[in-house]
């Protein structure tokens, strides 16, 4: 009995050290947006079955939901920082510097939100300057932006993300 143990606990630890390694899987070599094929601010299994990101898939999407948020992406990335990345434009595409990338939000909520339902759609988004802070405002990954995701978004980054108006908007509300 005290070898079946043994022999247990040491295949345990042999598979739980074979699945955290990224030894052996290939290198992502592109970054979120190329990835992101129909911009929708998520990688979905189609978009990801032809690249590197393969591989990776199911580590990075921690929440299980069959697609990669940006969040999800950068947080993998910041995580393995030079051990699956081709080169450091991709190994390092934390955050702060793939937003420092994206035109500024000009808007303000209502101005977004065309239909006037209480959120912004992709389609709102697309059409405006917050596609590509689209994935990063949506918290609850529910494909649009309520009212409170964005003025979160816009309190917590602020100038980074925001013009003079949409940070007014913002400061009013």
């Amino acid at each position: 009995m005290k070898k079946l143990t043994l022999a247990t606990t040491i295949l345990a630890s042999l598979s739980l050290a074979a699945c955290s390694s990224n030894q052996g899987l290939e290198k992502i070599d592109s970054d979120f947006a190329s990835l992101d094929n129909d911009s929708d601010g998520y990688i979905s299994k189609v978009e990801a079955d032809d690249d590197s990101i393969w591989e990776h898939f199911s580590n990075i999407d921690t929440n299980m939901d069959n697609e990669i948020s940006r969040k999800e992406f950068n947080a993998y990335m910041q995580l393995n920082a030079g051990k699956v990345a081709t080169d450091s434009d991709v190994s390092e595409s934390a955050f702060k510097a793939e937003i420092a990338k994206f035109d500024k939000i000009e808007s303000s909520f209502s101005s977004l939100d065309n239909d006037s339902n209480g959120y912004i759609s992709i389609a709102e988004g697309n059409d405006d300057d917050i596609s590509n802070h689209f994935g990063y405002m949506d918290d609850n990954q529910d494909k649009r932006i309520s009212r409170s995701e964005f003025k979160g978004y816009i309190k917590k980054y602020g100038n980074a993300v925001a013009e003079d108006d949409a940070l007014e908007a913002i400061k009013r509300s």
